[in-house]
């Protein structure tokens, strides 16, 4: 998507605490607000901390807002893990304000998200697979939770199940 902001095009134009939201599409950008933590301008990217992750974005689809109009942004620690990078980046911009996450955050973080991929992410490809063998939902939520019964709640083999089947669930 090219720049609709030529000026906002380079790395170097953002610093760290700026808040930013992220272009979607050509019209629509993200509900939620991020914090650039770091800029690293031999790549032209700037990282920024949304409320979910940590990621490497382009500046050409990143938007500076004023927070006092778009929002405040809801990620009070810098969940990114130290890198040369971030390093040279803090002395030559400055370092941002978040608070630094602890090494049992980060921990905690990189469980999750194992935990969120390998576990969660083969749970819906086999409810998926179940489905095209042509299995019932009953049958499906039973296969599944033969395999993932042990590492896996109720309730989440049942949402997954539910959600695949088109099952409307009650709140």
């Amino acid at each position: 998507m090219p720049a609709l902001y030529p000026m906002m095009s380079a790395a170097e134009d953002f610093r760290p605490d700026d808040c930013v939201r992220k272009f979607i599409s050509e019209t629509a950008v993200t509900p939620f607000v991020g914090v650039v933590t770091h800029i690293v301008p031999a790549t032209c990217k700037v990282w920024v901390q949304w409320p979910t992750e940590h990621s490497q974005e382009s500046p050409e689809t990143l938007i500076k807002v004023n927070p006092m109009f778009a929002g405040f942004p809801t990620a009070l620690t810098d969940k990114g893990y130290s890198s040369y990078e971030k390093t040279r980046s803090e002395k030559q911009f400055g370092k941002s304000s978040l608070r630094e996450a602890s090494t049992q955050e980060k921990m905690a973080i990189r469980v999750a998200h194992t935990y969120a991929t390998t576990i969660i992410g083969t749970l819906v490809d086999d409810i998926a697979g179940f489905q095209n063998e042509g299995l019932s939902d009953v049958q499906a939520y039973n296969r599944a939770y033969e395999k993932y019964g042990s590492s896996c709640p109720d309730h989440i083999i049942r949402y997954s199940v539910g959600k695949l089947y088109g099952i409307k669930m009650k709140e």
